[in-house]
């Protein structure tokens, strides 16, 4: 079993955005979370972005140190609406209890957040960076 907890951390990241009632205000029913965005997306939306990954072994256990970007797309006039879905998700992973396919997640937090004007004039750009640490259960014997 890889101690490569990427797409777990990613799947398990997508399952409580996309089954949170809190963000169903705000990015529609079900809550518009995407790796690939259709090109008839309404904004607006969040977009599960760039991983940065490293080993984080220990004398007993393998394990990963993790960055996850998450992206945050509105048409909203103002940062209001970016900044509360920004916000929500965080309180979201916050709360949850994530499950990771064959790993452990340790520490799920926020580690960086800001907003931007698209240089197309209308869209706003929300990114949160979310470390996480994982480790891999050992084998019993």
């Amino acid at each position: 079993m890889s101690a490569d907890s990427q797409w777990p951390l990613q799947q398990a990241v997508h399952n409580a955005l996309s089954g949170a009632v809190a963000l169903k205000a705000l990015l529609g029913d079900p809550p518009r979370v995407f790796d690939h965005v259709p090109p008839d997306a309404l904004f607006p939306y969040v977009v599960i972005g760039e991983t940065t990954a490293v080993p984080f072994d220990t004398k007993n256990e393998d394990g990963m140190a993790m960055t996850l970007s998450l992206h945050t797309w509105s048409r909203y006039r103002g940062f209001k609406e970016t900044k509360d879905i920004m916000a929500t998700v965080t309180d979201v992973l916050d709360a949850a209890a994530l499950s990771l396919t064959d790993h452990t997640l340790v520490l799920l937090q926020l580690v960086f957040a800001a907003t931007m004007r698209d240089p197309d004039g209308l869209t706003r750009h929300g990114v949160q960076r979310f470390r996480a640490l994982t480790q891999k259960p050992q084998a019993t014997s």
